[in-house]
């Protein structure tokens, strides 16, 4: 019940927006900003891009086709829009990520290292995969969204969202073996 009436609060929202309505629009972006921008940051590699694909995004969801709370909530369908964007830049800059280092916070300086580079790796790891499986791998693991919402938003079937969850795991699997070998045994002594 309470999801059903979010997901027409959003709907109306939206309506709200589409007629101008500032405080909706301002609401719905509050609420919905980050989960797209750490998307688009993650499939793109690019802060900058990811602020572009972000504000694209919420330009194409006032202007754009009817949104169906029965179909899927909100929050997947910028997710589908989002997606179409980044995929937009992709092809336009030739290319799929840049190389950004991330920075970990923790108290102690030698675990603060350690994390970065961990961090660094993962986030490498995921940045090599190909984009399809980079897509899938976001949307489900970090993002959230059901094997049926990443579906919707890719536009594939549920079995080829499980094929490359199954392979972009495989090849994280193998890219961070040593990293998570290494941490098994680190926890051991």
């Amino acid at each position: 019940m309470f999801v059903e009436s979010v997901q027409v609060n959003h709907a109306s929202l939206l309506e709200e927006a589409r007629r101008g309505g500032e405080e909706a629009f301002l609401t719905l972006y509050s609420q919905h900003r980050n989960a797209v921008f750490r998307f688009a940051f993650h499939m793109t590699g690019s802060i900058a891009t990811a602020e572009d694909v972000t504000q694209e995004c919420f330009l194409a969801m006032v202007r754009g086709s009817e949104f169906d709370p029965c179909k899927a909530r909100l929050q997947a369908w910028l997710f589908g829009i989002a997606r179409h964007i980044v995929f937009r830049h992709l092809r336009i800059s030739g290319h799929e990520s840049e190389q950004l280092a991330e920075t970990a916070t923790t108290a102690d300086a030698l675990d603060e290292i350690l994390s970065a580079e961990r961090s660094e790796m993962v986030r490498q790891a995921i940045a090599s995969l190909p984009a399809l499986q980079r897509e899938a791998i976001l949307l489900f693991e970090y993002d959230e969204l059901s094997l049926e919402e990443v579906a919707t938003v890719t536009g594939a079937d549920v079995g080829a969202i499980k094929a490359r969850l199954r392979r972009a795991r495989e090849s994280l699997r193998k890219r961070l073996g040593p990293l998570l070998r290494h941490k098994t045994e680190g926890s051991c002594s």
